[in-house]
């Protein structure tokens, strides 16, 4: 067994832990959000660092993954929105739990409308880097609460509403709307910030494993020392 100590987000707090005992998707679904927070973290330092010392290739590199990654916050909550909190409202789960989530998501939108303008408006001159370093910084402030509002409501209010039959249906229409380029990017990106024990929630393993070059080349380019 791992020895190792519980993950913490960038903010140095311990973050709920994915167990055997939960769904294989809600256990995805807290890796996401761990990983989700970590490149945000690291998008807010890397462009932190470009306004100090700007350079072209990061910036292209930086540009394209953090586009990447709003993609997958944006498909992650169009997920919820569309699959989860409908059937959770038709089963008579906790109203107040459900508008609290809603209302947060309405807020995060705004805040991924902000961050996806600024990676368009960083320059190569690192013109633009303050502002996305503020986009990503608000961004992952307002998804820390979020997401840590939503696992404890879906493990607590919301948790007599929800079944494996609901986490199954979430899982294979996340899977089903996902853009292609995700098949080989998510399993070793989620993997990337899950402990020895948490591995169970981590999809297609073979996949994590063979691609997780890959993607430590791309999260070396885009953030380099602010990895």
């Amino acid at each position: 067994s791992s020895h190792r100590t519980r993950p913490t987000d960038p903010g140095g707090n311990p973050m709920t832990p994915a167990t055997s005992s939960l769904p294989k998707a809600h256990q995805t679904m807290i890796l996401a959000h761990r990983a989700m927070l970590t490149d945000l973290d690291r998008i807010a330092r890397t462009a932190a660092g470009l306004a100090e010392r700007p350079d072209a290739e990061r910036t292209r590199h930086l540009k394209a993954y953090a586009a990447r990654i709003t993609e997958l916050i944006e498909h992650h909550h169009q997920g919820e929105d569309d699959i989860l909190w409908p059937v959770l409202k038709e089963r008579g789960a906790e109203p107040a739990a459900l508008e609290l989530l809603e209302e947060e998501h309405h807020a995060l939108e705004e805040r991924m409308a902000e961050l996806s303008t600024a990676i368009g408006n960083l320059a190569p001159d690192g013109s633009g880097a303050h502002a996305l370093e503020k986009a990503a910084r608000a961004t992952h402030d307002l998804l820390r609460v979020h997401t840590a509002d939503e696992e404890r409501e879906l493990i607590g209010r919301l948790a007599p509403a929800l079944d494996a039959r609901l986490w199954k249906r979430f899982e294979r229409g996340m899977v089903k709307s996902a853009g292609k380029w995700t098949l080989s990017f998510m399993p070793p990106w989620l993997s990337s910030v899950a402990t020895d024990a948490e591995r169970s929630g981590v999809p297609a393993p073979p996949v994590a494993w063979l691609m997780r070059g890959r993607l430590d080349r791309q999260q070396e380019a885009a953030f380099g020392s602010h990895r």
